[in-house]
């Protein structure tokens, strides 16, 4: 059912169980977890549902990707990224103290040991967790939304960097999350979809995909058919506070009161958080997508360039390309390199890269944390306050098993999983 048709079912309730702040895949589905447990809810949202970062992602669901980017590789990589037009990578020069602030602690904690290991950790559990919730919210639902538990393909051109990543695939192994490593013919006859520039792959079995744009239409409409009350274009303005509690949430559309209040606010969260009194470590970083008609020969299943960090993904209606790290603060302009450089990357491993007829150019702000770890906890300032932002580009991955934390918080339920290493600092 589309939200358009469920429009006459919304009414003007101004005070409900829980007010979430935030319109995309965290904040629909804490409040899908919050309604299991029999709570009235809105959802206020400042933009619509394509504004959010959740839309035009590559709709990957992959567990793959516990290792943070964190690393002392990365960091060199990417200072070599700089000087180069098409580079996956790209900085803005800009003198703003809170970004250097951040990418200072980016930088520490690539060569933090015990913080890697506790980000790796924490990463995998979230996302091994919402793996599982995936499939028993699917059985549960029958949603339109092109789940696919295909598996994800890994793919190197250079036989040196296959091997290099043998050492991050061992490490996944650790956690239950070891590949496939598959190379030469096997690969072909496995993806025939890939031209012979590339080498090899690790092809991780766990990871599925799903079109991200009807996933967040089908949770709309269900919350929105079981009374849940979903404002767009409606932006926060002020908080009033009494006694350590959130008492009222003043918007351009109105004033809303709750006994509990959810900040899910992607890479919006840090300006709000400071009205607040709460430092939230996260910065935008912009990706970008294009979204196609299917090509006739056509990926089994996504697969990521790693080398260049480009992400494809088929559908049984569509094709994306998406991928690229833009650090530019809120930009709206689309940086046509950026676009150029995902067709170019699928120029050279695939046999059909693209088609002409593009449906839509997109691109969102990431919330980025300097340690890869998203916030999942109860405000230190704020007795009815629970925070759930951070989640780097893994925020579909983790929305389940974040929701469901988050409605133990507030419910004051035992939690299903140790929620320590997404606490605030």
């Amino acid at each position: 059912m589309s939200i358009n048709k469920l429009e006459g079912i919304i009414t003007n309730r101004t005070e409900s169980d829980v007010v979430i702040i935030g319109g995309g895949i965290i904040g629909l589905f804490c409040a899908y977890y919050l309604l299991e447990e029999g709570k009235s809810i809105t959802v206020l949202d400042q933009g619509q549902m394509k504004d959010s970062c959740s839309y035009g992602n590559c709709g990957l669901v992959s567990p793959s990707h516990a290792l943070p980017l964190n690393s002392p590789q990365l960091l060199l990589k990417a200072m070599i990224w700089l000087f180069q037009k098409n580079s996956p990578f790209y900085i803005k020069p800009q003198m703003d103290m809170e970004f250097l602030g951040w990418m200072m602690g980016f930088a520490f904690n690539s060569f933090n040991k015990k913080q890697l290991e506790k980000s790796m950790k924490g990463r995998a559990s979230l996302l091994k967790d919402s793996r599982t919730l995936y499939e028993v919210i699917f059985k549960a639902h029958k949603w339109n939304c092109n789940w696919a538990p295909t598996g994800i393909h890994f793919v190197y051109s250079q036989e040196r960097n296959f091997n290099a990543y043998k050492s991050k695939d061992s490490k996944l192994a650790n956690l239950g999350l070891a590949a496939e490593p598959i190379i030469g013919k096997e690969l072909f006859n496995k993806e025939p979809a890939l031209s012979e520039h590339a080498y090899g792959s690790w092809f991780y079995k766990i990871d599925a995909s799903v079109n991200p744009g009807k996933l967040l239409n089908e949770l709309r409409g269900h919350l929105v058919s079981r009374g849940v009350e979903i404002k767009e274009l409606c932006k926060v303005d002020t908080f009033k506070e009494s006694k350590g509690r959130i008492t009222e949430i003043t918007t351009n559309r109105g004033v809303f009161k709750a006994r509990d209040v959810v900040l899910a606010t992607g890479a919006w969260t840090a300006n709000l958080a400071k009205q607040l009194k709460l430092k939230i470590p996260v910065i935008p970083g912009k990706g970008y997508s294009i979204t196609m008609k299917s090509p006739t020969i056509q990926p089994s299943c996504p697969i990521i360039f790693e080398e260049n960090k480009v992400v494809v993904t088929p559908w049984k209606e569509g094709y994306r390309l998406g991928g690229t790290m833009e650090f530019s603060g809120y930009d709206t302009t689309y940086n046509e390199h950026r676009l150029q450089t995902l067709k170019n990357v699928a120029n050279l491993y695939l046999k059909e890269p693209y088609t002409n007829e593009e449906v839509e150019d997109w691109y969102g702000w990431r919330p980025m944390t300097n340690n890869g770890l998203p916030i999942i906890d109860k405000s230190p300032v704020h007795n009815n306050l629970f925070v759930a932002c951070g989640h780097n580009m893994l925020g579909l991955s983790m929305a389940p098993s974040t929701g469901k934390l988050i409605t133990e918080m507030v419910i004051g339920k035992e939690k299903h999983l140790e929620s320590d290493p997404y606490a605030f600092a």
